[in-house]
Formats: C-alpha cells, structure tokens, sequence
C-alpha cells in the first residue's frame, strides 16, 4: 500500500473489538503489514491550525476543508495506529469492503509521517515502518 492513500472501510475493526465505517490513511507498508491511522471530522478537543497538533489531548494531524480532496475538515489520529495485512486489505478491497478515496499530496503525506514519528503512541515496530516508507517532498 502506497504511503498517503485514502480508504473507506466499511467494517473497519477498532482496538476494542467495535467495528463501524471509517476512513483510515496509510502511512507505511513493509513484507505485508500497513500502518495506517483512522480519521474523524469531530471537533472536540482539538486544534483548527492546518498540520501537526501534537499538543492537543490526542495527538493529530489536521487538514482543513479544501487542503486536499476529503469534503470535510478532518484529523488524522496519531494517538492509534493499525497494524493491517496487505493481504487481508486486499481481499477486502475486491469484496467491495474497502474503497480508494483518494491520495494525499507527497507534501501532505511526508508532514503526516513526520507528526507521526513525533507520537508517543507508535510502537517502535510501527516506527520502522513509517521510517523505511518516508516520501520525498
């Protein structure tokens, strides 16, 4: 999976057995496994400065309305990130359970892996991904 790719799930499982519909962001990819981070368009608690909001009570990343192709301001939550098997996002992609949505500029993807590697809740495994799969500006 390509580093700054848009999916919606339709049946995205969180850390705590729910599951619901959810865009997430791929942020690294290697020998099989993303690190991706889920997004919300909810508010609370968080900042409405454009980029890296490590200070805000869950860190984010926020891209406002028209900073690139999603239709709502969104935040990036860099306080949870998902181990996912390429293998499984694949299956679930040909089933119709996972779609493309679109693709975060190189810019926008390397300011996100950037506000990632900041998180103080990247596992050290999820770090080496996102390191080996750094864009180039």
């Amino acid at each position: 999976m390509i580093p700054g790719s848009v999916f919606f799930d339709t049946d995205f499982h969180f850390h705590d057995g729910e599951t619901a519909e959810k865009l997430f962001i791929v942020l690294g990819s290697n020998k099989g496994i993303s690190v991706v981070a889920k997004t919300t368009s909810q508010p609370y608690g968080k900042g409405i400065t454009y980029g890296c909001q490590p200070d805000d009570r869950f860190h984010n990343f926020y891209l406002p309305l028209n900073s690139c192709y999603l239709r709502k301001n969104t935040w990036i939550c860099l306080n949870e990130f998902y181990e996912l098997k390429e293998s499984d996002l694949l299956q679930k992609r040909f089933s119709g359970v996972v779609n493309h949505i679109c693709d975060l500029t190189i810019q926008i993807i390397r300011e996100v892996q950037d506000c990632a590697l900041l998180s103080e809740d990247i596992s050290v495994k999820q770090e080496q991904i996102v390191n080996l799969c750094l864009v180039s500006p």
